[in-house]
């Protein structure tokens, strides 16, 4: 019943024009990090430049290389030297200006892709990539790092959830076809103390 309820409801909004984008909202906290989950034998760890991606054999990985550039930075996971998994974290005026869904304070970054090769996929190597980068990026001086997740991509929130990323907000957005810009509603998840009012 709830299944029809949720596609009438889908239908009636697309039938007047409107688009939806609903969003979980996670962030980790980058001086306190969980101990590291273990990365698979024969894998290993390391930043990733664009060109390296562009050269990537697999498909779905080589098709991610255009979020790199100005204010990017790149982490991959290897099986001996094939790019297997790769993750892009944008900080800066260029996340502002690409994409600026999540309001940043200075040395906060956004993760915004994060992509396993399919014949890679159920190791546990995102969860290992998202461990990795956010160690990096500690190391470079960031404090905070904050992803989106579309709400009920089941399988991005339990990599999330166990690399020690917490749910902080969900995120609605309305686009109609009389506003340039969205409606926007935001919901603060009342579990986490947030400092951000944005």
């Amino acid at each position: 019943m709830k299944t029809n309820i949720a596609a009438f409801g889908k239908a009636l909004i697309r039938a007047l024009g409107i688009e939806y984008s609903c969003f979980r909202v996670f962030r980790v906290d980058l001086e306190a990090l969980p101990v590291p989950v273990a990365l698979p034998a024969g894998y290993r760890c390391a930043n990733v430049s664009s060109h390296e991606v562009r050269e990537a054999k697999e498909p779905t990985i080589r098709g991610e290389a255009w979020y790199g550039g100005e204010d990017a930075l790149g982490f991959g996971v290897f099986c001996k030297s094939e790019l297997v998994a790769l993750q892009w974290v944008w900080f800066g005026e260029g996340y502002r200006r690409r994409r600026n869904f999540w309001p940043l304070n200075q040395n906060e970054a956004k993760s915004v892709d994060l992509v396993t090769a399919p014949e890679h996929r159920g190791l546990g190597l995102a969860t290992y990539l998202k461990q990795f980068s956010a160690r990096q990026l500690a190391a470079k001086g960031f404090v905070r790092v904050y992803s989106r997740i579309w709400w009920n991509n089941w399988p991005s929130i339990r990599v999330s959830e166990k690399a020690g990323w917490k749910a902080v907000a969900i995120v609605v957005e309305l686009k109609t076809p009389l506003r340039s810009r969205p409606f926007r509603f935001l919901w603060r998840l009342r579990s986490q103390q947030l400092e951000k009012t944005g």
